[in-house]
């Protein structure tokens, strides 16, 4: 097997282990065995026993105590560990219910949330296998250090626990998730930014018309790149890639997926598409526009007639609009550079036109016949107007501007919410500087 198929599968191993509720549960599980093995290596060394011996604070000395002491905190942390357990299912079906679906797998991914309950499984565990180490009816090999060190972790998940219980009240809250949810793509914007300002000369994307296409032999979401196989590959046989279909998107089996420079074999080929990875589940953390989505997805929901909550997306599009102000002067293109050449990958980024519909349009739509909502989407717009743009992103943003306004003609009757509409449209035009005036609202007279 080629060293790239080992690559790839550790590449999808290690995305599925991480993002999994049971990861760091399992490892601090396995660290806890440790510790218990360590304890009970070093429980009956002469020096320990001497140790013992002069420090009685906390010491058991009867086995029957030991044992009933360890039972105790067996039963009483297995009470806790089931009761947070039902906690983050309810938070989970609340999620899910009142916000997006596409939320669930980054509140399942929460680490502070899997750390505890690794803390009470690993705490469970080292008390079982102490608990198994007790003689009956010995009164000198009765692992007192080894109890101590089980009180001592009974009482931290104690503490543990009412912290835990904070943390999924707040994790309830929309706007503590629409706030993880900004701060976390907020921080991938940045990234890329930082990436492309380490790019001394910004390549353009290649003239890859004539170049040859490989097409998919899956179906699914692709959702993240093997980035390091990949360039391996392309460097070691001298060829150039270009990606061409977005992250996020549904790839059907035979569709083009990415271009080629120049003629390979097929089992070249093969190892390519194999550094894609395709999954339904959709992380924040692994790109911006799955963050953006997830925000644009709970203000639908708000708007939703079961959930009413119209300030819940109006909050949504006003963080949706300072991330759509860092998206700006980013270009339409990605790259995998190079630390001594040029790049050799080149993917699609979605420009400022498919992302105003795919995350502020849904928005617009559910929100047609809320002007609060209507003004705070033209608000967003007016605001992007005030940041350097490419005569195409102006372009771009005077379309969506006209949309809210074709929206706000046919679902608006009232005069008053015309006119708010129209003030949000005059400072528009003062800002924008659009090359042709956009026209206002028809304002009805009003009845006395």
């Amino acid at each position: 097997m080629p060293v790239s198929r080992f690559s790839n599968i550790a590449f999808r191993l290690y995305l599925r282990i991480v993002h999994s509720l049971a990861f760091y549960p399992t490892l601090i599980a396995v660290g806890f065995l440790c510790l218990c093995l360590l304890s009970m290596r070093i429980e009956y060394q002469p020096w320990m026993m001497t140790l013992k011996d002069t420090v009685d604070v906390g010491m058991v000395r009867n086995a029957d105590n030991a044992r009933l002491i360890l039972g105790t905190l067996v039963g009483g942390i297995l009470s806790l560990m089931v009761f947070s357990f039902s906690m983050v299912m309810v938070v989970l079906n609340n999620a899910s219910a009142s916000l997006s679906p596409r939320v669930i797998p980054g509140l399942i991914s929460d680490k502070g949330h899997q750390k505890t309950l690794g803390f009470y499984l690993g705490t469970i565990l080292y008390a079982l296998l102490l608990i198994t180490s007790i003689e009956q009816n010995s009164t000198t090999d009765v692992p007192s250090l080894g109890v101590l060190i089980s009180l001592c972790l009974g009482i931290a998940c104690l503490g543990l626990f009412v912290h835990f219980i904070h943390s999924i009240t707040r994790s309830i809250q929309v706007e503590y998730i629409l706030n993880n949810l900004y701060c976390t793509t907020l921080h991938k914007l940045a990234a890329r930014e930082a990436k492309m300002a380490c790019v001394e000369t910004l390549p353009s994307w290649p003239d890859d018309s004539n170049w040859r296409e490989v097409r998919s032999e899956r179906s699914g979401y692709f959702k993240e790149l093997n980035i390091s196989a990949i360039n391996a590959m392309l460097c070691e046989h001298d060829l150039r890639m270009t990606v061409m279909i977005h992250r996020g998107f549904f790839v059907m089996s035979g569709r083009p997926l990415f271009k080629l420079d120049r003629e390979v074999d097929e089992d070249i080929a093969s190892q390519l598409l194999d550094c894609f990875d395709f999954f339904i589940e959709e992380y924040a953390h692994t790109h911006y526009l799955f963050g953006c989505t997830q925000i644009s997805e709970i203000a639908v929901k708000a708007l939703s007639p079961g959930i009413n909550d119209p300030g819940t997306a109006i909050t949504a599009i006003d963080m949706l609009s300072v991330l759509l102000s860092k998206r700006l002067p980013l270009p339409d293109l990605d790259i995998a550079p190079l630390p001594d050449q040029p790049p050799r990958l080149f993917h699609y980024e979605m420009n400022l036109d498919e992302l105003l519909l795919l995350v502020l349009g849904p928005i617009r739509n559910y929100g047609c016949a809320d002007v609060g909502v209507l003004v705070c989407l033209l608000q967003a717009f007016k605001n992007l107007f005030y940041h350097p743009l490419r005569a195409q992103q102006k372009s771009d943003l005077l379309k969506h501007v006209a949309s809210v306004l074709e929206t706000a003609d046919q679902h608006l009757s009232n005069s008053r919410d015309r006119e708010a509409i129209n003030q949000l449209i005059e400072r528009i035009n003062q800002v924008g500087e659009p090359p042709q005036r956009i026209e206002p609202l028809a304002v009805p007279a009003n009845k006395v």
